[in-house]
């Protein structure tokens, strides 16, 4: 059975662009959309499933899909940002959503399709994360909800890490850089969704298991948690 790659979140900017990417360059992938409207225009050979990462029968529907297809990067890219109210005029129904999918949901994908992951050559688990989820590197402060998802999901994958290493899975997390998409502010970015994700597709590769459980910016340099 040829293995694939499975990206959530490929309704548009970094999800979407990865998952062009590794078609294009020849591997079988499987689509993750929130809204599977926005799987128009996919190339014929990409399989485009629906998953809200807050829907728990959304992830029991799409393992029933794709069965025990060996994953070689299981790639958790779904998540929520724009983060900007300030201490007192905080939307705390809005920081539960941003744990329910930044943090909660990364963590559901793996234990969803981990036995995948290992039936596969590479052994590659991989979350999207961001340089504001260390807290060392926090000097500014503010975007309480959307540093402390970030800050959890990179502790989750430090101790998936720990636990898959013995299967021989590596997990790591990548900072993607300000990307010029919907998600990098109103200003847009200084980095092309397409050389960031062309960039963080060759930290994946690249990746050994004496690496695993760590986070990199997408050109592969180690950040401080």
């Amino acid at each position: 059975m040829r293995s694939a790659v499975l990206v959530t979140g490929c309704d548009s900017g970094i999800g979407k662009e990865f998952a062009l990417q590794y078609a294009a360059e020849g591997r079988s992938v499987v689509a993750t959309f929130r809204d599977l409207a926005n799987s128009e225009g996919f190339p014929e050979g990409i399989r485009c499933y629906l998953l809200d990462v807050t829907e728990p029968s959304h992830f029991v529907a799409l393992k029933e899909e794709i069965g025990d297809l060996p994953i070689d990067v299981l790639l958790s890219n779904a998540g929520v940002g724009l983060d900007i109210r300030k201490l007192g005029d905080l939307d705390f129904s809005y920081v539960h959503r941003m744990f329910e999918v930044n943090t909660a949901g990364p963590l559901r994908l793996v234990e969803t399709f981990v036995e995948n992951v290992a039936a596969s050559r590479q052994r590659r688990i991989v979350s999207i994360t961001s340089r504001m989820g260390s807290i060392s590197l926090n000097l500014s402060g503010g975007h309480y909800g959307y540093r402390a998802s970030k800050a959890g999901l990179n502790a989750i994958m430090r101790s998936l890490a720990i636990d898959l290493f013995p299967r021989g899975i590596t997990v790591a997390s990548i900072h993607p850089g300000w990307v010029d998409t919907a998600g990098g502010g109103a200003d847009g970015g200084a980095i092309a969704v397409g050389d960031s994700v062309a960039a963080m597709r060759r930290t994946i590769a690249g990746l050994g298991n004496h690496e695993t459980g760590q986070i990199f910016d997408y050109r592969g340099t180690p950040i401080p948690c």
